[in-house]
């Protein structure tokens, strides 16, 4: 096994144990106690998140070789403040999801909008519309968290759908 290769375990784990938190919340998607529109949006939107970032992660690989320890650590960053995100996001068992959302926005979207703020960090192949709309999105969610108001919460997802599109073509 080459160093990049297991040195890119750790990163894909953390992603795993993120994705895995969200993954057993989907229960609540089917529960008609449990269902809040926004929060059933919310997961969706991280779960495609979380596995496109795990597809994309492949150009990372390539940058590994030749990177300082302190350099290794900034490619930790992303999935750390994902899986962050993914634990703020999550009720704890036998909380009401709608009360439980609307009092962890703030934290929630501050970590989201770090998390999209991380990728800023590594060179990918963009153009400038990804910038431009990865800084709308930072944006709305620092607002839509400090302010609670569930209409953000729809722009937010409209705009995930947009760059859902445009991600969907996306090729290894």
């Amino acid at each position: 096994m080459a160093t990049t290769e297991y040195l890119t375990f750790i990163p894909l784990l953390i992603y795993g144990i993120g994705l895995a938190d969200l993954l057993s919340e989907w229960k609540r998607l089917f529960d008609p106690e449990e269902w809040f529109l926004p929060y059933s949006i919310f997961t969706v939107m991280l779960t495609e998140v979380a596995v496109y970032n795990i597809f994309i992660y492949h150009h990372l690989i390539e940058q590994l070789s030749g990177q300082t320890y302190l350099n290794y650590l900034l490619f930790l960053l992303p999935p750390f403040l994902f899986m962050l995100a993914t634990n703020s996001f999550t009720p704890d068992k036998g909380a009401a999801t709608k009360e439980y959302f609307i009092a962890r926005m703030p934290v929630f979207f501050t970590l989201l909008a770090l998390f999209i703020a991380s990728h800023f960090l590594f060179p990918f192949k963009e153009n400038p519309s990804t910038m431009i709309s990865r800084i709308s999105i930072i944006i709305i969610l620092i607002v839509a968290g400090f302010t609670r108001k569930i209409w953000l919460v729809y722009v937010v997802a409209l705009a995930w759908l947009l760059t859902f599109i445009l991600r969907a073509g996306a090729v290894l």
